[in-house]
């Protein structure tokens, strides 16, 4: 019976999550430099893990004399703590000094002992940090010695470079601790006399996860779209190519195109041999596999263990994969062989190179292993083994071909590395990014080009256990667009570090948006932009259930705010308050994370006290709070003054949240106290639809003695034009806000909100004039349903007395928002 290998190479795919990728280098970016120590080190209880004790030694001595409480961990000291002793942050100086002068063999195994030490210290401290709500109490703060460009400044020594397990490990923690404030500084190596000084600078602060420090200027990296080189060189039937674990997944998939598009001599790996014909499972399809894992799991009622039943599958799936691939190559007449080689070993990797000799033209490192779950799960051996398949392998090679002539040097690396894992890949990351920078420190010192392509979820091959989990983090790459994205790279023999980024999910959490530049180049930045925009200083976050950030509403920034003044003062006009509230909410989804779409607000109250600005800017405290209401999910949004009751947050600066107090909504003038709330109802998918009125509280409208003055400008939110309408009613014609109208910032975030149309409805119900009624507050809207994006001029047809409108696109007639619970004066007149 003929094997059923995979489905050949860019096999079409109807998946509709399968989306191009942007390919992007990082380069290093001006960050603005810091004055003084941190604000926070006054009490933090740190621990500092070194090399040495002369290290450890200076950086407790800096931190001690700004009021740190230190202790350190060192090969000399006690290991690292428990949950019984806390810390609230680590310094972790991760591996010093630079590799042997005369070769790499420091590099294979130089990481181990320092790598353990950090594992080591982050389980001391893991009931303690993944229980923490606060954003404002845990820090990480890992050293590298790359130069101060992170290996990407073109003077950089990268003097150890192994320093990029740490980057990649630490841009990752936060899947483990969600409220962990991760950083990586890069120095120079000859720099290390300054570090107690930038460690007191850097810890303790929120922001960019990856900062250098080079000749006085602070750095990061950023991404830019750049296209793939012209073809500099062949592949044809004189050509070698070595692929490390190129048996099976997207390894094989460059194997078996190479062979057969170029006609290229392909050497493929793997630890284990060949199976033989005589195994029961060799030749058969996929539904005799699972006849024969059936029997195996058989094997459970004679008492074998489940545990050596999963390991006995997983080995024979793999087997028969090698096989299928390797048989149908051969059928093809494709000249692909399979060598038996653990990379991990010097002594094979030596007799396999030497074996081969000059006419091996190319490599490939495409080795690795992954365990995914999180770290209380994994045994050392789990990390250095996922680290050392990456790391050490890489070593090993680069040892024995540094002199060679080869026409390319690949390395397979993951936006795992660049931008940080999924839960259950701490150090899968790190191996990863410890690859990408090793590979630009062989760059350096090779005759021929050491790239390193860091890749995003291939549609369904690979290293993955959960597909569909994986495009919650990233739209899959298809794999005909990968295979020909990866042979433009070989061709133009690209060097450094490469990346190929698509459209960001749903996943991507509060610290990771924070942490790295957000530009225009990045895929489906329309998309994610608005809610990183609107984001604010996270102070508090549990993640699918609640998000507390201090939100600034700042003129200099957004124009809108001189539109709208209540008393005179300048105010946040309450459109763009409920754009934030519908951005913030977008932080907050289910835990399975389904396709949802924002289908309405309810119980809208807005006390008008509480848009005033304070000045040029005003600095409001918004709570998100998400749940499901029997089978819809919902959320609850907060605005009020930070500080004001009804907070979690007013508690002691960085430490436990304490349980929320009842604030009251809607007292007498919004003054002290008052809260401005919403309620947002999802619909599945991309469906939106109006629902009847959902069960909740009911606004409750308070007339002030005195009616607030409220004014609008119309300098950025055009004024509509209304006439009158039949019995009673209004119709409207109103321009669009460009978000470069309502924003002055690099990259203005589209509105997920219509606020042309609802600013004008609103305007209209609160009209003072003789013979008209005093304005209410706080401002209620009882439904905003949305439809449509908004696109163009809008007409608005609408009763005050019912307080019913419609919004619907000038153009097409499509229904763009429908608005109830609005009535107003207007009526009187």
């Amino acid at each position: 019976m003929p094997t059923s290998p995979p489905a050949p190479a860019g096999a079409a795919t109807d998946d509709p999550s399968v989306q191009p990728t942007t390919r992007m280098v990082w380069r290093p970016a001006a960050l603005p430099p810091l004055t003084g120590v941190s604000p926070r080190l006054s009490g933090m209880r740190v621990l500092v893990l070194a090399h040495d004790d002369d290290s450890a030694g200076r950086v407790e001595r800096e931190l001690t004399a700004h009021g740190a409480r230190v202790r350190r961990c060192t090969p000399a000291t006690a290991a690292p703590g428990t949950g019984d002793d806390p810390v609230d942050a680590i310094v972790d100086l991760t591996v010093g000094g630079a590799p042997h002068e005369h070769g790499t063999t420091d590099l294979a195994a130089a990481w181990r002992e320092p790598l353990l030490r950090t594992v080591a210290a982050l389980r001391g401290q893991y009931a303690d940090w993944s229980a923490e709500t606060s954003a404002r109490r845990l820090y990480y703060l890992a050293v590298t010695y790359l130069g101060g460009g992170m290996g990407h400044h073109p003077d950089d020594d990268l003097a150890q470079p192994l320093g990029g397990i740490w980057a990649g490990l630490a841009k990752t923690l936060h899947r483990e601790f969600p409220n962990c404030n991760a950083r990586v500084v890069d120095i120079a190596l000859s720099d290390v006399a300054g570090l107690p000084g930038i460690v007191a600078s850097e810890l303790g602060r929120p922001g960019e996860i990856e900062v250098g420090h080079r000749e006085g200027r602070r750095l990061t990296l950023s991404p830019a779209a750049r296209p793939v080189g012209p073809p500099v060189l062949d592949l044809g039937a004189d050509d070698c190519v070595l692929i490390s674990g190129g048996g099976r997944g997207i390894g094989w998939e460059l194997a078996r195109t190479l062979a057969e598009r170029h006609g290229a001599r392909v050497l493929v790996t793997g630890r284990e041999p060949f199976p033989s014909e005589g195994e029961p499972w060799f030749g058969a399809d996929e539904t005799e596999l699972k006849e024969h894992e059936k029997r195996l799991w058989s094997g459970s009622r004679r008492g074998r263990p489940l545990p050596e039943i999963r390991r006995d599958i997983a080995r024979t799936r793999r087997l028969w994969e090698l096989a299928g691939n390797i048989t149908a190559a051969r059928k093809r007449g494709l000249r692909v062989e399979y060598v038996q080689c653990d990379f991990t070993d010097p002594e094979q990797v030596r007799a396999l190179l030497r074996r081969e000799g000059e006419a091996l033209t190319g490599v490939v490192h495409n080795a690795g292993v992954d365990h995914a779950a999180r770290l209380p799960k994994k045994s050392d051996d789990d990390i250095l083994r996922t680290v050392g398949t990456k790391i050490g392998s890489f070593v090993h090679l680069f040892d024995e071909l540094a002199g060679s002539r080869l026409k390319f040097f690949c390395n397979v690396g993951s936006l795992t590395g660049r931008l940080g894992g999924m839960v259950g890949q701490l150090e899968y990351a790190a191996a990863n990014e410890g690859l990408a920078r090793l590979g630009r420190w062989a760059e350096r010192r090779a005759d021929f080009p050491v790239m390193t392509l860091a890749w995003p979820t291939w549609d369904r091959i690979g290293l993955i256990a959960n597909f569909a989990a994986t495009r919650r983090y990233m739209a899959p790459l298809g794999v005909a667009d990968g295979l020909a994205k990866w042979q433009d790279e070989l061709l133009a023999g690209s060097a450094g570090e490469i990346t190929f980024v698509g459209p960001l999910g749903d996943a991507v959490d509060p610290g990771q948006a924070t942490g790295y530049p957000v530009v225009p180049d990045l895929p489906g930045h329309p998309e994610v932009h608005p809610k990183i925009h609107h984001l604010g200083e996270v102070t508090s976050y549990e993640p699918h259930a609640r998000l507390v950030s201090q939100v600034r509403f700042d003129r200099d920034t957004a124009p809108v705010l001189t539109d709208f003044l209540v008393d005179g003062a300048e105010a946040v006009p309450v459109s763009l308050l409920l754009e934030n509230a519908l951005r913030g909410a977008e932080w907050i989804v289910p835990p399975d994370f389904p396709e949802l779409t924002a289908d309405c607000l309810e119980d809208v109250v807005v006390p008008l006290d509480l848009l005033k600005l304070d000045g040029p800017s005003t600095v409001l405290e918004r709570e998100v709070r998400g749940a499901y209401d029997g089978s819809t999910w919902t959320v609850d949004v907060r605005f009020r003054r930070p500080g004001d009751p009804g907070g979690r947050d007013g508690e002691r600066d960085g430490g436990r949240d304490g349980e929320r107090g009842g604030g009251r909504v809607g007292e007498r003038g919004g003054g002290q106290g008052a809260e401005a709330r919403a309620r947002i109802v999802y619909a599945p998918g991309d469906t939106r639809s109006p629902a009847p009125p959902r069960s909740g509280v009911t606004p409750v409208t308070t007339w002030r003695s005195g009616p607030a003055r409220l004014r609008w400008r119309s300098s950025v939110v055009p004024r509509a034009r209304w006439t009158r309408a039949g019995r009673g009613g209004w119709e409207g014609e109103a321009r669009p806000c460009a978000p470069g109208d309502l924003w002055a910032t690099p990259a203005a975030p589209r509105s997920a909100l219509p606020v042309s149309p609802l600013e004008n409805v609103v305007r209209l119900c609160t009209r003072q004039g003789p013979g008209l009624s005093v304005a209410v507050d706080p401002l209620t809207l009882g439904r905003v349903t949305l439809h449509t994006a908004e696109d163009g001029d809008s007409r608005i047809e609408g009763d005050p007395v019912l307080g019913t409108w419609k919004v619907t696109c000038a153009s097409s007639g499509a229904r763009v928002m429908t608005l109830t619970g609005c009535e107003g004066p207007v009526a009187a007149g």
